[in-house]
């Protein structure tokens, strides 16, 4: 009989303490539930509150599948009736027309990221000049998960230069009449240049601040969350393990994008090490392969003309990927008659004579860009020199080395 009545108890007891171990992962679970919730709730406030950007999620197909409030301010709709839509509808007929949200995207997943400016448009159907970056969004295998987009409203910036173009339109067309209009001509022009070289400087400082912003703030909720979830993980929950892999990767894309949109390296150790760094990004990135030489006597630079090579070379690049379908390329940075010389060469198929001049297609991208790149150069006093044929194409700028 005693034998009998103690196997019940012993049966109770197995199942008392499997009922324990139970509760115990149920509670680290909803433990890790609970950090990965708040930091997803510090980060969306953080990407909800900056009201000058359109900050949003596509998926691979490039439909929207986030909103902020910058978003809707800047485009109009409220995420209700924006989220599942393909972000083509911010596109004008035109560029549906050629293709160029599917290019886009194609561009951020061969390379990894997009840069554009042009017209896009509001929910009203109103036009609106945007300076658009995508950067696509690979987890740890690989595999395209879907993109990033951040969009700037720069119309304001787009007419005041273009009006002080058409000011001095007028007045070039007075100069041939009235002799006493060059001076007013001239007025304009060191107007139009300074305002060009404000906004430039405005453009790059705002870079910086979103760079330094994404890398100081995000970054850092995104590894205090990492350490949250490291301090949780026994290896026996394979929630959590999938939690920290998708953590890593999203500081890894908070800190590429933050390093493409102004790297700290630059800035602290200038380009000698920076060039280096970009290209074995954009190799990686592109499947291009690319060869560099800097000269050991190119020392230190301003500020202004460190960065703007730096910007001349990452447009180079793009456009040695997006039209020349050039397997190589070859970057080289030199002394040349006073002057510090970036060449950035390709064996491609060359480009148009009319996207060449600045009277090309405005809306054509590499027409943007290398109108962004002569301005720069103005700025600075230097020089930028572009010859194509079919046997490739070549970008030589030219900076004035300072006494």
């Amino acid at each position: 009989m005693n034998a009998v009545s103690k196997a019940p108890t012993s049966m109770s007891e197995e199942d008392r303490l499997r009922s324990i171990a139970e509760l115990q992962q149920k509670a680290k679970a909803l433990e890790a539930q609970l950090v990965l919730h708040r930091s997803e709730e510090q980060l969306r406030l953080v990407i909800e509150s900056a009201q000058d950007y359109a900050i949003f999620l596509l998926d691979p197909d490039g439909r929207v599948a986030t909103w902020n409030l910058g978003a809707q301010r800047i485009k109009g709709y409220q995420a209700s009736e924006i989220i599942g839509k393909h972000f083509s509808v911010f596109h004008p007929e035109e560029d549906l027309q050629s293709g160029k949200p599917q290019m886009e995207l194609r561009v951020a997943t061969e390379v990894g990221r997009f840069e554009d400016e042009g017209w896009r448009l509001r929910k009203d159907g109103s036009r609106f000049w945007a300076n658009v970056i995508i950067t696509a969004l690979r987890d740890s295998s690989g595999n395209l998960r879907g993109f990033s987009k951040i969009t700037r409203d720069t119309t304001e910036k787009m007419l005041a230069i273009e009006a002080l173009r058409n000011s001095n339109k007028e007045l070039r067309e007075e100069v041939g009449r009235r002799t006493q209009a060059e001076s007013r001509l001239q007025e304009s022009e060191r107007s139009l240049r300074k305002l060009s070289g404000h906004l430039l400087r405005m453009q790059d400082e705002e870079r910086r601040r979103l760079g330094r912003e994404l890398h100081d703030s995000v970054g850092q909720y995104l590894a205090a969350l990492k350490m949250g979830l490291d301090s949780l993980n026994d290896g026996s929950d394979s929630q959590i393990q999938e939690c920290i892999r998708m953590t890593d990767l999203c500081m890894k894309e908070v800190r590429t994008i933050s390093y493409l949109l102004y790297p700290p390296m630059l800035e602290e150790v200038g380009l000698r090490s920076a060039i280096p760094w970009y290209i074995e990004g954009f190799s990686k990135r592109s499947g291009i392969q690319v060869t560099c030489n800097i000269d050991r006597n190119v020392g230190r630079l301003s500020r202004d003309a460190e960065l703007a090579i730096f910007r001349i070379l990452q447009e180079s690049l793009t456009n040695v990927h997006r039209h020349s379908e050039s397997p190589t390329a070859q970057v080289s940075l030199g002394l040349e008659d006073g002057t510090v010389c970036l060449q950035v060469s390709d064996q491609g198929k060359g480009i148009s004579p009319s996207v060449l001049g600045p009277g090309g297609n405005s809306s054509n991208t590499l027409g943007v860009g290398l109108r962004g790149m002569l301005e720069r150069m103005h700025q600075l006093g230097g020089s930028l020199e572009l010859s194509s044929d079919e046997r490739g194409t070549t970008v030589r700028a030219r900076v004035p080395l300072e006494k």
